[in-house]
């Protein structure tokens, strides 16, 4: 046998083993999926059922642990694109699993982020206004949505709509979570909307709204969340068309909806200055994506 023959006799050998560890793989899912169950048990195949399943928090973890004891030429974003393919398989072997997506006319950025991250087999469904992509979650015709990453310049802002009651949908993710590869806009951010819990990473960003009927300075609110610990990423402003102003802020670190935190910086800021019907919610929370540093690979020769 000659040594080129030997090798892909090897190689051969190791794609049984991986095949037979990706079915075993599936078994687990099939187990967990049924845990899960147990202690929510699904009615029905809505997509709404899918929240059941999703666990972003763990997923960033696992890719998270695989790059950092990642060696050799093969790229970690491709080790990352593979897992993405297997858990967004994985989760559809679970539970039913649907993606609305902002993708309007001639703009197929958000459509990309979402295929890339949750795989080539989701059920993915389209729409042109944002609004109704937010929708389609609220009405359990989509497990998830994939929105715009909010802008300054925004003139009706979808974040707004995830204020006001805890039945309501909140940020999940933030998109792209690895390289962006050939997407067709590689600079496009996006948010994860989904009715999914939150849950910490111990690398993660919140994003919480203040909703005041008097307008306060972003410098004085940056100022009260520092006094309790939170560097603020960046604050949005503007006065809604129903009368309050409303603020988002993203902050650096998990913050959940009951967290005291949110309370101090109230109590700091004062409702006689924002008004009696001033309000602070916690409006969701991502797992921060991998750093170009992360996903950097090693220097030609590799490591010895």
């Amino acid at each position: 046998m000659d040594e080129l023959n030997r090798l892909r006799r090897q190689i051969d050998a190791i794609d049984d083993q991986l095949h037979d560890l990706l079915m075993r793989r599936t078994e687990l899912a099939v187990a967990v999926g049924a845990a899960k169950a147990a202690k929510q048990p699904v009615s029905g195949n809505s997509p709404a059922e899918g929240a059941k399943f999703i666990r972003p928090a763990r997923e960033a973890k696992i890719l998270r642990r695989l790059i950092a004891r990642h060696r050799g030429k093969l790229p970690k974003a491709v080790v990352v694109r593979m897992w993405r393919e297997m858990i967004s398989a994985l989760l559809q072997v679970e539970g039913p699993f649907a993606v609305a997506v902002y993708a309007p006319q001639g703009q197929p950025g958000y459509w990309d982020l979402a295929r890339d991250h949750y795989g080539s087999r989701v059920k993915i469904l389209t729409f042109s206004r944002v609004d109704r992509a937010l929708s389609a979650v609220m009405d359990g015709s989509a497990t998830v949505a994939v929105l715009p990453f909010p802008r300054e310049d925004e003139t009706d802002s979808w974040w707004r709509r995830l204020i006001g009651s805890p039945q309501l949908p909140h940020i999940i993710a933030r998109l792209p979570f690895g390289d962006p590869g050939n997407q067709r806009n590689p600079d496009l951010q996006a948010l994860v909307v989904g009715r999914t819990p939150t849950e910490p990473t111990d690398r993660d960003h919140s994003l919480l709204v203040l909703e005041a009927p008097e307008p306060i300075s972003r410098s004085a609110l940056r100022q009260a969340l520092a006094n309790v610990g939170l560097e603020t990423s960046f604050i949005h402003g503007g006065r809604d068309r129903r009368g309050p102003d409303l603020n988002l802020v993203e902050v650096a670190g998990y913050v959940a909806a009951q967290d005291p935190r949110l309370t101090l910086v109230m109590n700091a800021l004062g409702k006689d200055t924002l008004g009696r019907d001033a309000r602070l919610h916690a409006i969701g929370a991502y797992a921060e994506p991998l750093t170009k540093a992360e996903l950097a690979d090693e220097p030609a020769g590799g490591v010895h």
